[in-house]
């Protein structure tokens, strides 16, 4: 009972207004009785007092002058005219001596009425001269009794003497029954009319609260218990426009404002794609995002855990201290906290926490936001970077090695091509003067056709010119053995020239081995270095500059390679031609030994002569043709011999550029394995 008073308001304001208004009704009773009481004791008091004032004069009359008669004739007449009232006069000792009722003539008055009120009223009266009225009740009646002291004046001295100060008293009892009956009755007529009045005010009053107070408020309680409950589409329609219609007004305002905050607050937490947690007080979840629950390897939705302790939530252990306990304890946020843990799911994750404390407006706690970073996947690809840095380490050293190879083979062909350069000099310089010899052996031979066409003009001057061929012969035949001799030594150093260059074919083979080798491992390096993601670009930079060196290697290896075989093509070309000036050169010394012989014949058989002038012009002819040839071939090694040193020398800047671009390497391959 007393739980429904203390949950219903209008229960409550009825109870107070009807227990007021009874309060007040039944003062008012008691006062307005009280006073119309007091009013008519009052009255009564005033009546009476004339009363006892008239029967005193009428009594004193005869008492005055000692007419007992008279006197007892005058009480005899009040109790015959006024039945409802008592008149009793005593001596100063309190017995009665006269009386409307002659029952208790000489009886003490105070036992005569046993009402002590009465009885003090007396024994007062006797002692000390005074009026008084009391309103009494005697033998089941209302009376109002009055008592008047009779002092002992001068003038009744000659009776009584003048050693009593107080004579007696006249006591005046007036039945008031039927007076206050009325009273009585009017006072409960107006108790009945005030009654009936309060229940209509009463009534009137709470049909006003009920209508203009009760029912806003509980239409605004009903309301603003749904907006309690999470619907915050109902609706404060009061239109009245006193406090409670504002009240609606502000409550209405107030939601609103609370849905645009709410949803505000709501749209923020439902966007989320972080693990995001919220927890109460008591650590039990109160939101959570789907992300969360990947995290700690629930299934489900976010919905069916909610009330659960966050421990249990992520280890299904309710004691387990977590972060967000420690921020509620400590009403402190707690940022960048470290997490290694295996979720539910059996998977092994690494994240990162910040929880803050939720304090409300007030600023008491009311829960703690925890907001989760999964950083699984990042440490994952740190470990995979990691074990890609070791493997581009290894590479490196590979690299270093490979770039080493490649700038001792680079210093192995320099000075290779170096001593082929010089060999080509030499070559060009043999070659050169071979070509001056076969020009004086040209230019010997084309004088022995003009001596041969002559002789036969000249025939008695045959002998001193044959013998002048013979010298001829003789310095022809010596500068053919020493062209032979030069060519034979052009031969082998063209072999020679050939077998250093296909040594260098080789190198550059194995230059071009290593150059494939450092691209790929320059490209097996890049794609680690891209697999690894931000933290591997700088790796991807130097590989991707490793393989551009690697792929300027190769170029470089190809261009040295393509010289290499101009270099061996002009080689084969040099000895074929070589071995064509031999054949030539034998045929010239076999020619210029017939040349020899026909001369010493000439000097035997001078009747021979135009025959033989004939055979030499024919074979200085022969000769000439020979000579032109050789010159062509000489001209042509000479050539080649020029092609080949201008290869060497490029060649040679070729090698350079390439351990160049070795050192190059070794040096990025240093800040790799440095980084």
């Amino acid at each position: 009972m007393l739980d429904y008073i203390r949950h219903h308001l209008n229960v409550r304001i009825s109870l107070l207004i009807s227990s007021i208004s009874i309060v007040v009704f039944i003062c008012l009773i008691f006062v307005t009785t009280f006073l119309q009481r007091d009013g008519m004791v009052d009255q009564l008091d005033a009546s009476v007092t004339r009363a006892s004032e008239l029967i005193r004069m009428a009594v004193e009359k005869p008492m005055v002058v000692g007419d007992d008669e008279g006197t007892n004739a005058e009480f005899a007449f009040l109790a015959a005219k006024y039945p409802d009232v008592r008149v009793h006069l005593t001596n100063y000792k309190g017995n009665v001596t006269y009386s409307t009722d002659k029952s208790i003539l000489r009886k003490d008055l105070v036992t005569v009425h046993a009402a002590p009120e009465l009885a003090e009223m007396i024994q007062t009266s006797l002692k000390e001269p005074l009026e008084q009225g009391r309103l009494l009740t005697l033998e089941g009646r209302d009376w109002f009794a009055r008592t008047m002291s009779i002092p002992n004046e001068p003038a009744c001295h000659h009776c009584h003497g003048a050693s009593e100060p107080i004579l007696g008293e006249l006591v005046v009892m007036q039945d008031v029954s039927s007076t206050m009956s009325t009273i009585k009755a009017n006072a409960l007529e107006t108790a009945a009319i005030s009654l009936a009045g309060l229940a209509v005010l009463i009534g009137a009053v709470l049909y006003f609260i009920q209508r203009v107070v009760i029912r806003p408020l509980q239409s605004i309680n009903s309301a603003a218990h749904r907006v309690a409950e999470g619907d915050f589409a109902a609706s404060f329609d009061i239109r009245n426009s006193d406090e409670l219609g504002q009240l609606s007004n502000n409550l209405a305002s107030m939601v609103a404002k609370l849905k645009e905050q709410l949803g505000f607050s709501k749209g923020i937490l439902s966007g989320m794609t972080l693990p995001c947690l919220v927890a109460d007080t008591r650590e039990r979840l109160t939101f959570a995002t789907p992300a969360a629950l990947k995290l700690v390897g629930r299934k489900g939705k976010p919905e069916d855990y909610l009330g659960m302790v966050i421990g249990e939530f992520f280890h299904n252990d309710s004691k387990r201290q977590t972060t967000t306990a420690r921020a509620l304890r400590e009403k402190k946020a707690i940022q960048n906290h470290s997490l290694e843990f295996t979720n539910l799911a059996g998977e092994k994750k690494y994240a990162r926490a910040d929880v803050a404390p939720l304090l409300d407006l007030d600023g008491k706690l009311i829960g703690a936001f925890t907001l989760y970073s999964d950083l699984t996947d990042i440490r994952s690809q740190q470990l995979l970077i990691e074990k890609q840095n070791e493997r581009i380490a290894t590479a490196a050293q590979q690299a270093d090695s490979v770039a080493d190879q490649v700038s001792s083979a680079s210093e192995e062909l320099a000075a290779q091509i170096e001593q082929s350069s010089h060999g080509a000099d030499s070559q060009q310089n043999m070659t050169g003067e071979a070509a001056t010899a076969m020009e004086q052996m040209n230019a010997s031979v084309l004088e022995v056709a003009k001596t041969a066409s002559r002789a036969s003009e000249l025939a008695e001057r045959t002998k001193d010119k044959a013998q002048q061929g013979e010298d001829v012969v003789e310095q022809a035949m010596a500068l053919i053995n020493r062209v032979a001799g030069q060519t034979d030594g052009l031969k082998k150093d063209m072999t020679d020239l050939g077998q250093q260059a296909e040594g260098i074919g080789k190198i550059i083979t194995v230059i071009e081995d290593i150059a494939d080798q450092t691209n790929l491992l320059a490209l097996n390096a890049a794609i680690e270095a891209a697999r690894a993601g931000e933290a591997g670009r700088g790796f991807a930079v130097v590989a991707d500059e490793v393989r551009k060196l690697a792929e300027k290697t190769m170029a470089a290896t190809r261009e040295v390679g393509d010289y290499i075989a101009s270099i061996q093509e002009s080689t084969r070309k040099s000895v074929h031609n070589t071995e064509e000036a031999v054949a030539a050169i034998a045929l010239s010394a076999e020619k210029a030994n017939l040349s020899g012989q026909a001369l010493h014949e000439i000097v035997r058989m001078i009747e021979e002569t135009a025959d033989q002038v004939r055979s030499i012009a024919t074979a200085s002819e022969e000769q000439s043709a020979a000579s032109e040839q050789i010159n062509r071939s000489t001209e042509s090694i000479n050539r080649i011999a020029s092609e080949t040193a201008s290869a060497m020398n490029q060649s040679a800047s070729a090698i350079q550029d390439l351990a160049r671009l070795a050192h190059d390497l070794k040096h990025i391959i240093g800040e790799m394995q440095t980084s």
